[in-house]
């Protein structure tokens, strides 16, 4: 599983690449009509219409590639280790956790959770969830509304939160149902708190600077995916 993950980092790191890219090339337009702006309100100065690419996102980026490869590297040995004794279950979660990958590095890099990643998630999660044996599958809509719901509230009522975060929790919930989902919430919170404390005390951010919440969502949801297992497997 590690040599799988050290070989799909690389395709991984090209879909991120991608997808991240697309607000930069094709970018709207600010209410004034003046400066473009990507997702997360942050607008970017151009010159004649071309936007420069932060270096993250060039094709060549050493940095991005070695974080993603290693990344997907590690996660893929420790899914390996934890559901080796099932190869259904281990082809879904490394599947899932490929999913998670992909919307929390686009978030990273150009505060956008794509909806070609999330939509056919939440398909996925939910016909894994309704069809495999071991799967409640009142656990698991329960856990979805409850997780898309908690964070559809502040999307709609601050400009931090974005749908696509929220998209990207309803897939987080039926991934682990409500048993599981309840944990990976509370890590979401502990981590959005300790990073916003930080970045507030070194200037990183200040207050109205959004900060992308996918890296949250699914770092929780990783946690507990590689120590507690998924909706329809307990480790």
């Amino acid at each position: 599983m590690a040599l799988a993950g050290l070989a799909l980092g690389f395709v991984l790191d090209a879909v991120i690449a991608k997808l991240a890219r697309e607000p930069y090339e094709h970018p709207e337009q600010d209410e004034d009509g003046d400066a473009p702006v990507i997702p997360g309100g942050l607008k970017l100065a151009s010159e004649h219409g071309a936007l420069d690419l932060p270096g993250l996102l060039d094709g060549r980026s050493l940095y991005r590639t070695a974080a993603v490869v290693v990344a997907t590297t590690v996660l893929f040995a420790v899914v390996g280790a934890q559901y080796e004794g099932n190869a259904l279950h281990l082809a879904i979660v490394a599947g899932y956790v490929s999913a998670l990958v992909v919307c929390a590095s686009t978030d990273v890099l150009a505060f956008r959770v794509p909806n070609v990643i999330t939509y056919p998630g939440i398909v996925a999660a939910l016909v894994i969830g309704m069809t495999l044996p071991d799967a409640n599958r009142l656990d698991v809509i329960v856990g979805s509304l409850l997780f898309g719901g908690m964070l559809m509230i502040p999307s709609l009522l601050a400009r931090g939160m974005g749908m696509g975060d929220v998209k990207l929790a309803f897939f987080v919930g039926l991934v682990l149902g409500l048993g599981l989902v309840v944990p990976a919430m509370l890590y979401l919170a502990f981590g959005v708190g300790i990073a916003a404390v930080v970045l507030l005390v070194t200037r990183i951010r200040n207050r109205r600077d959004p900060i992308p919440y996918a890296p949250f969502i699914a770092g929780g949801a990783l946690i507990v995916i590689l120590t507690q297992g998924v909706a329809f497997a307990d480790l």
